[in-house]
C-alpha cells in the first residue's frame, strides 16, 4: 500500500473511530443502587445496569416467623429501553432467583428457579432517600412442590423507593 492510500486509510480509520465515539457518547444511559424496603422490615438491596439486574435480601423475617433470605441475579439481557424525557429504564430479561427458608421447627428449604424479569427504575432527580424508585417483577412457575410462587405469587413484585442510593438516567 503506498503512503497516499495509508493516509486515506488512516483518515478514514479516525473519521470513523470519531463518528462511533460521537454515537456513543450521545446515548442514553442508565445505571444504579441502593437500597428499598419491599415491605415494612424487610430489606432489599439492588443494582442495574444496561448489562446487569441483581437484587438480593439478606436477611428477612415473614409473618409466620420463617427466615428468608433471597439473591437474583441476571443471566442474560433481552432488552433495555431508556427514556431520557421520563428519567425512567425498563430492562427485561432472564435471571436465576435464589430463596433459602428457614423454618421455626429447625428445617430449612433452598429454592432455585431461572425466570423472566422486567426490571424498572426512576431517576427523580434527588439523591438519597425517598426519591428514586425501582420496581422487580419476576414470572414464578407454580409446582406441586414448594415453590417460590408459593411465597410470592405470580407475577411477583419486589418494589419500593430507595432508602439509601442512587438511579442515574441520562
Amino acid at each position: 500500500m503506498n503512503i497516499s492510500k495509508k493516509r486515506a486509510f488512516a483518515g478514514l480509520l479516525l473519521l470513523s473511530l470519531t463518528f462511533v465515539a460521537q454515537v456513543q457518547a450521545t446515548g442514553s444511559q442508565a445505571s444504579g443502587g441502593g437500597t428499598y424496603f419491599v415491605k415494612p422490615g424487610i430489606l432489599s438491596e439492588f443494582q442495574l445496569s444496561e448489562s446487569h439486574v441483581q437484587c438480593k435480601i439478606g436477611h428477612g423475617v415473614l409473618d409466620d416467623g420463617t427466615v428468608l433470605q433471597m439473591w437474583m441475579f441476571s443471566t442474560s439481557i433481552d432488552s433495555v429501553s431508556v427514556n431520557s424525557a421520563a428519567q425512567t429504564v425498563d430492562i427485561t430479561g432472564t435471571m436465576i432467583s435464589i430463596v433459602t427458608l428457614h423454618f421455626t421447627d429447625g428445617t430449612s428449604a433452598h429454592l432455585r428457579e431461572t425466570v423472566p424479569f422486567l426490571a424498572h427504575a426512576e431517576d427523580n432527580g434527588r439523591l438519597g432517600a425517598g426519591a428514586d424508585f425501582f420496581s422487580l417483577t419476576v414470572d414464578y412457575t407454580d409446582t406441586p412442590n414448594l415453590d417460590q410462587f408459593d411465597l410470592f405469587g405470580s407475577p411477583a413484585t419486589f418494589s419500593g423507593i430507595l432508602e439509601t442510593g442512587n438511579v442515574t438516567v441520562r
